[in-house]
């Protein structure tokens, strides 16, 4: 357990984000800049509809002494194989305790107040107590990154750490406006590679576009994302849960699309908050009659979308770690601290 001085603040737990309410819960967010997935509307769809089925929401909230709302961390209590685990029995099912959930890759603790071991260890006690309450096998927080004040805070004081995968990302800020400019900073065979399946991909008649999510949503990009995810993790991307976090995001999501004639060959769902574009996830085909792939005209894409963003940073989510290298995102290695029972 974490050490910590006496502090003025108590921590309580609901399991409904409307407790807190909308003005409330975005003054707290907005303050520390936290991703789009603490975002009230986010929050609120994936507790009414869990992409993962068995999900349930709680929300750790620390109130100061004259009951403002200091800090708070989501979390889920599911019944689920941990996807990290390795070697014999990484296909048991246990009960998880974990925030953020698996879908999200960039877990904080939003907080009004600097971190510090006294606010960290508050959590971690409460969490501590929840997850006993719900007879958790597997509890802690996963996806931190590996750099931040959150991941230095639980290691110092002594929670096991342990090394997950890393996200990737680019940045914007004083960086590449435009695609040529980032292709200048790879290699020459994949710069000639992508701008040779971009030509053939033009010369095809594909079509690319960017469109509000609810706009650019439909069968076909649904079951792009389920049969991509299905391949690593079935049922990841339930359609109907999906469609209805498309829907809460509203402006905030969009959706990148390659289109050949009547088929749709790539997709990215995108969504935003004030200073990051996150492609989240999505999918691509690979017929074999084409001289061109869909995956490297989808990147392109994506970069483009990121630099005319006005954002600071594009989020390129985890896995395919050898392409997104090669083509110049920049790892984010991630921990998470937990305790198995």
């Amino acid at each position: 357990m974490i050490g910590s001085r006496t502090v003025a603040f108590t921590v309580s737990v609901v399991n409904r984000v409307e407790s807190v309410g909308r003005t409330a819960w975005t003054a707290l967010t907005e303050a520390c800049r936290a991703p789009v997935f603490y975002s009230y509307d986010f929050l609120r769809s994936v507790q009414k509809n869990p992409l993962t089925h068995s999900s349930r929401a709680y929300y750790l909230l620390a109130h100061d002494a004259s009951g403002a709302l200091v800090a708070a961390l989501p979390v889920y209590h599911q019944r689920t194989r941990d996807p990290f685990a390795t070697g014999p029995g990484s296909d048991a099912v246990l009960t998880v305790l974990m925030g953020h959930f698996w879908h999200c890759y960039d877990t904080v603790l939003p907080s009004r107040v600097p971190l510090d071991a006294s606010l960290v260890g508050a959590f971690w006690t409460a969490l501590d107590s929840l997850a006993h309450e719900l007879r958790t096998d597997l509890w802690g927080v996963a996806n931190v990154a590996a750099d931040s004040e959150l991941a230095l805070l639980l290691e110092e004081s002594g929670i096991i750490v342990e090394s997950t995968v890393p996200r990737f990302r680019l940045p914007l800020t004083d960086g590449p406006a435009t695609l040529d400019e980032h292709l200048a900073g790879v290699g020459r065979s994949s710069r000639r590679t992508l701008r040779q399946y971009l030509r053939r991909a033009r010369e095809a008649g594909a079509v690319v576009s960017v469109r509000q999510g609810t706009e650019a949503l439909d069968r076909d990009v649904l079951d792009l994302c389920v049969a991509t995810a299905d391949k690593h993790a079935p049922g990841y991307y339930p359609p109907d849960r999906l469609t209805a976090l498309v829907n809460a995001l509203g402006p905030n999501c969009r959706i990148v699309r390659v289109d050949l004639g009547e088929r749709l060959l790539a997709t990215s769902i995108c969504i935003y908050d004030k200073t990051r574009m996150h492609a989240w996830a999505g999918g691509c085909l690979y017929p074999p009659e084409l001289n061109w792939s869909p995956q490297y005209v989808l990147f392109a894409a994506e970069l483009e979308a990121g630099m005319s963003s006005g954002r600071s940073v594009l989020e390129c989510g985890r896995r395919n770690d050898a392409f997104k290298l090669r083509y110049g995102l920049h790892a984010q290695p991630l921990v998470r601290a937990v305790v198995r029972r």
